[in-house]
Order: structure tokens, then C-alpha cells, then sequence
């Protein structure tokens, strides 16, 4: 571990990706926004959270970032004897030769609708060894008694998507479309679906599977169930990663800051409180995730993601860039689009760089004309 302190600032959305860059190449918010990107040394990182905090962590995980299992660690509810996944509802809109998906987050599911569905999902599969387990009205996961061996792509990035190009692959597809299909007949039928329609509301007639990786190295008591306390693999694992301190209201990142046995807080609601924080860690290496962007980045209309971008922007990047600047403090920010900006407190200097730099929009926020839709 560096005696430097170090803070990764992880902000999915932050860059991009949004429909058309065109009506935003005279914004001032964006225009502020790249000038300060252009002063910090840019480099290749991953394309999504996930993989980011994988490669931040040093964990050798193959396959799915396992955020299934992670969220269960988080609540203390994980059994190493099972398998988990990811199943949130979702509506798709399907026409000739696309399916485009809408997250539950755009649904308005309230928590009778949740329970009603999945209380028939678990009727339905039981005798397949399958438990639908609603965390909130817009989170669902299920179990699974055998291995689930899926590629799949997370739930954010398939949002507003003609999905065909992006369903799971791997050895268990075939399985998994089959019981997808089941889902979607029993959805299709249901009296909560029925009312929706009733009352205008988009149905709720599919689920998204992803997050199926496993966790490695977890202990277990006599019972069989998750011991809080490390195997000595665990130990020497976890040993040089307790210098971390995760900040982030997302219980993937909950989960994984136990399971590698690190500090978690949730997000403050002012960043006054977390530079707090900051002043009184020594050496440690601070990873803050922000998610207010994520979501927005999928849709077609730019101004909700603008105007969030500002808030952002301005409650909390721009404040961390300052303190981090002052304190000595390396600061990489991951837009999760691929590449990585680093600041620390002698890039203002180098004033040379810019000349040199790309200064441009269309460098910096990254848009889906070229993907699919």
C-alpha cells in the first residue's frame, strides 16, 4: 500500500454516454466540465462499475462481477451452498426485429405488485429450485440450488437497449431463455399486469438476469451457513486491503467492502461531511461511488442527465478536485467509459499539456450514435 493518500472517485455517467452530443456542444456546464478534464493525464480503464472497483480492489474475479451474492453478503444473508443472480423486473417493448428495455425505476412497482408477482414466481419454480427474493419493490434476486454459468450484462447498461444484441450467453443460456420464456407467459397473465394496463401503466412482463459470479474463499460454520469470520485463506487475501475505505449507498459495494472486511459508510448528503472524512484518513485509499448519473445516461432526452450532471458537477466534484488539490491528495475519477482522468496537485502547472491535449467535446463525452439501439 502507497503512503499517498489516494481517492477513486467512481461516477458512472459522469462522461456519457448520451443519444446525440450535437445540442450540447455550446453548454457552458460541459464546456467548464472538459476544461477540467483536459488539465488531468487520461489513461485506458474498464468500461463499467463493476470491472472498475475489480481492478481498484485487485480482485481476480472471472466472468460476472458476482453483485448478486454480494448483496446478499451485504445483509448477512448470503449461503455459500446456493448460487445467485439478479432476476429485476423490467418492462420490454418489442416491434419487428427490437426489444427495447425499461427498468423497473421507470415503473412505479409498489411493494404489493412485487410481492403478489413474486410470491406466483416462486409458486411456479419451486419445484425447480428456484427463490424469488424481493429486496425492494425494484430489486429482485433469486437462487438457485445449481451453478449458473451466464455472461451477462448488467442492468444499467442495458436500460433504454434493444437487448437482442446483449441477452445472456454462455453454457446455460439455453436453459435460462427457457425459464425467461415461462416468466414472460405467467407475467404476460398476471392480475397485477392486467391492473397496470387498466390504469395506463406500463406492465411488468419480463425480468433482466445478470450479476451471477460466485464468491470465492467464503467460510462456513457447522450449520452450513456464512461464517462472519475468515478462513485463513480469507485472511491473506483481505490482508492487504484493509486500507480501504468504501463510501457508496449501493449495497453491491456494501457487500464487497465486507466481504474484503474494509470500512463502508453510505454517502453523506453534503460533501462537507465526507472531506471530514478525508482530513482524518491516513494513507488510505478512498473509493467514493456516486450513482446519481448512471441511470440517466441511457435515455434519449440529454436534459435530465445535464442538469443532474451540474448538481454533481458542482456539489461534489468540483469541491473533492479542490480539497484533493490542496491536501495533496491523488484523485482519479472513472467515468466508467473505458479511460480514467488523474489529477494531483502539480497538473495545474503544467500548462504546456493543454496545447497539446484534445480539448474537444466529442473526446470527452462518449454518445450511442455508433451502439446499437
Amino acid at each position: 500500500m502507497s503512503d499517498e493518500k489516494t481517492l477513486h472517485l467512481i461516477v458512472p455517467g459522469i462522461c456519457g454516454p448520451v443519444s446525440d452530443i450535437r445540442p450540447l456542444a455550446t453548454d457552458s456546464v460541459l464546456a467548464k466540465w472538459v476544461n477540467t478534464l483536459s488539465r488531468a493525464r487520461c489513461s485506458d480503464s474498464q468500461s463499467n462499475a463493476n470491472d472498475v472497483l475489480a481492478a481498484i480492489t485487485d480482485l481476480g474475479n472471472a466472468g460476472d462481477f458476482p453483485t448478486a451474492a454480494l448483496s446478499f453478503f451485504a445483509e448477512d444473508a448470503y449461503d455459500s451452498s446456493l448460487f445467485y443472480m439478479h432476476a429485476d423486473p423490467v418492462h420490454l417493448r418489442a416491434d419487428m426485429d427490437h426489444a427495447v428495455l425499461t427498468s423497473s425505476s421507470d415503473m412505479a412497482i409498489n411493494k404489493q405488485e412485487s410481492e403478489a408477482l413474486s410470491l406466483s414466481l416462486n409458486r411456479h419454480f419451486e419445484q425447480d429450485g428456484l427463490c424469488f427474493i424481493t429486496l425492494d419493490e425494484n430489486r429482485w434476486l433469486l437462487s438457485c440450488k445449481e451453478k449458473i454459468d451466464l455472461e451477462t450484462t448488467p442492468l444499467v447498461d442495458a436500460i433504454g437497449r434493444n437487448i437482442n444484441f446483449i441477452l445472456p450467453k454462455g453454457d446455460d443460456s439455453t436453459r435460462w431463455r427457457q425459464i425467461l420464456t415461462e416468466i414472460q407467459m405467467l407475467m404476460f397473465s398476471h392480475e397485477v399486469n392486467e391492473s397496470r394496463e387498466a390504469r395506463g401503466q406500463l406492465p411488468i412482463n419480463s425480468l433482466w438476469f445478470h450479476g451471477c459470479g460466485e464468491l470465492k474463499h467464503t467460510g462456513q460454520d457447522d450449520t452450513g451457513q456464512t461464517d462472519a469470520k475468515l478462513t485463513d485463506i480469507d485472511k491473506s487475501i483481505t490482508a492487504e486491503k484493509k486500507g480501504y475505505r468504501f463510501c457508496s449507498n449501493d449495497d453491491v459495494i456494501k457487500g464487497l467492502a465486507k466481504y474484503i472486511c474494509c470500512d463502508h459508510i453510505g454517502q453523506p448528503a453534503v460533501v462537507d461531511d465526507y472531506l471530514q472524512l478525508l482530513s482524518a484518513a491516513d494513507n488510505t485509499v478512498n473509493i467514493l461511488h456516486i450513482a446519481d448519473l448512471e441511470h440517466l445516461v441511457n435515455y434519449t432526452d440529454v436534459e435530465p442527465w445535464l442538469s443532474q450532471l451540474e448538481m454533481t458537477l458542482n456539489n461534489w466534484v468540483y469541491p473533492l478536485l479542490s480539497f484533493a488539490n490542496k491536501n495533496n491528495i491523488k484523485l482519479n475519477i472513472y467515468p466508467c467509459n473505458s479511460k480514467q482522468y488523474q489529477f494531483s496537485r502539480y497538473d495545474n502547472l503544467r500548462s504546456w499539456y493543454r496545447i497539446f491535449h484534445k480539448n474537444k467535446l466529442e473526446h470527452y463525452v462518449s454518445s450511442y450514435s455508433s451502439i446499437e439501439r
